[in-house]
């Protein structure tokens, strides 16, 4: 009988093992659950901040599209005034070379 209950001793001892192996088991099993569980959500918030960047990086080029575009009308505009104010200076210097060839107050030179 002695060597059964020293045999049910170690089973018993045996089991207790087992035991404490699964329970330390499960508490892994359930960290690691609640690790993905975190992953997951910390991936949906990424997601959305990557999407706003994107939305965002996609108004940006917008607006240096439309910037392009106002840049080249205003260069456009800006070449036209610089050809104006040439013309204008040839005709301030034609008229100031007419001036001078005349004599003052009307009168001849005679």
């Amino acid at each position: 009988m002695e060597r059964a209950e020293a045999r049910m001793e170690r089973a018993e001892a045996r089991m207790d093992r087992t035991d404490r192996r699964m329970g330390g088991i499960q508490k892994l099993i359930q960290t690691g659950m609640k690790l993905i569980v975190r992953i997951e959500k910390t991936q949906v918030e990424l997601q959305k901040s990557q999407a706003a960047i994107q939305r965002s990086q996609a108004e940006i080029q917008e607006a240096q599209r439309d910037n392009e575009e106002a840049h080249q009308g205003f260069e456009e505009k800006f070449n036209a005034l610089i050809e104006a104010q040439l013309r204008t200076d040839a005709k301030i210097d034609k008229l100031v070379a007419l001036w001078l060839k005349r004599p003052p107050n009307g009168k001849s030179g005679r």
